[in-house]
């Protein structure tokens, strides 16, 4: 895949994770709004929202997932403006935290609550996404082997 596509990629499903994580914020203050997503008795984030599992280290899931797009819109500016290099390590490592963290919720959905909320999974699908672009985008060989700035990629290092 061509790096101008990565980088296209890149802040579009961020922004679209931040959307997901602001709408679970929303929606756990408005409960009236768990019935959007509340398909059925397996698909219902009223049923997550409900649990005893909607917060880590004290913190609210969803802000985890808002602070955490927010801080990969930063780095992905950041890889925009300057290119690859560490602000592209940064934001591969990041969202290979982030990942982790949806691997843990997604988990805690399915085996311990047992049920699923398609809010989260959009939010969860968001940083995979965002996590291959990256990770693509390291590859010597992803694309034109020129950065967002233009500069051959050998230049950004």
């Amino acid at each position: 895949m061509r790096s101008e596509t990565l980088h296209a990629i890149l802040p579009l499903s961020i922004v679209a994770g931040l959307a997901f994580s602001l709408f679970a914020a929303v929606e756990s203050l408005d409960p009236a709004l768990q019935g959007i997503c509340s398909v059925s008795p397996f698909f219902s984030c009223h049923k997550v929202d409900q649990s005893a599992y909607t917060t880590t280290l004290g913190i609210q899931d969803y802000l985890w997932g808002i602070a955490g797009f927010v801080v990969l819109f930063a780095l992905d500016v950041q890889v925009y403006r300057q290119g690859r290099g560490r602000w592209l390590d940064a934001l591969t490592l990041v969202s290979a935290a982030g990942l982790a963290f949806a691997a843990y919720l997604a988990w805690l959905e399915l085996g311990v609550i047992g049920a699923f909320c398609l809010v989260c999974l959009g939010a969860y699908l968001s940083n995979a996404v965002t996590f291959l672009a990256a990770f693509w985008l390291r590859r010597p060989s992803s694309g034109s082997g020129r950065s967002a700035t233009g500069r051959p990629a050998a230049a950004d290092k």
